[in-house]
């Protein structure tokens, strides 16, 4: 009779085997990492990954987005469009930035300082999978701007320049140029 018993339960004791759990992997990937643009220290930019999809658990379709956000101690210079709202000053290379062409342009409200996001790429998952895995996201604004860096030492500007490398959705954001505040700020 024991035996029989035993046999019969097998199959309950088989069914939790150690492996992948197919149901609830995560469709976009996890990756984030923070980048150094002045002081190798401390990071002022972190490149994340995030999904937003379908209200199912687990989601069965949706999208994902590659993003550059900043730390706290770092601003984005933004500028004023025609609509009033506030958008990351597109810096265009071979500009140079002027201490006072700066100074009017954030004493007039054309500039200020804040923090923004920078959408880089994305691809779909489930219904939302079009095959060709990670696009980028157009107008391409993103690909270059300008950070405020505060240090307990000194402010900083930094021409920061962001590339995106096909096709596997990687973001490379590198710290161009490093001035201090009050100092012209070539564009590369």
């Amino acid at each position: 009779m024991r035996i029989i018993l035993a046999l019969a339960s097998m199959p309950f004791a088989a069914f939790a085997q150690p492996g992948p759990d197919v149901i609830f992997r995560e469709h976009c990937g996890m990756g984030q990492y923070g980048v150094a643009l002045q002081d190798t220290k401390r990071f002022d930019v972190q490149v994340s990954t995030y999904g937003v999809g379908t209200d199912d658990v687990p989601s069965s379709s949706g999208n994902c987005f590659r993003k550059v956000e900043l730390y706290e101690h770092a601003d984005f210079l933004l500028e004023r469009n025609d609509q009033g709202y506030y958008l990351v000053h597109e810096a265009k290379a071979g500009d140079v930035l002027y201490p006072d062409s700066l100074k009017v342009g954030l004493a007039s409200g054309r500039f200020k300082w804040g923090k923004n996001t920078l959408t880089i790429c994305y691809k779909g998952y489930g219904a939302q999978d079009d095959g060709k895995g990670w696009q980028l996201m157009e107008p391409r604004t993103w690909e270059r701007s300008i950070v405020r860096l505060t240090t307990e030492d000194a402010i900083y500007l930094v021409a920061m320049t962001v590339a995106y490398l096909e096709p596997l959705g990687v973001i490379e954001v590198r710290g161009r140029r490093v001035v201090l505040e009050g100092e012209p700020l070539p564009i590369y």
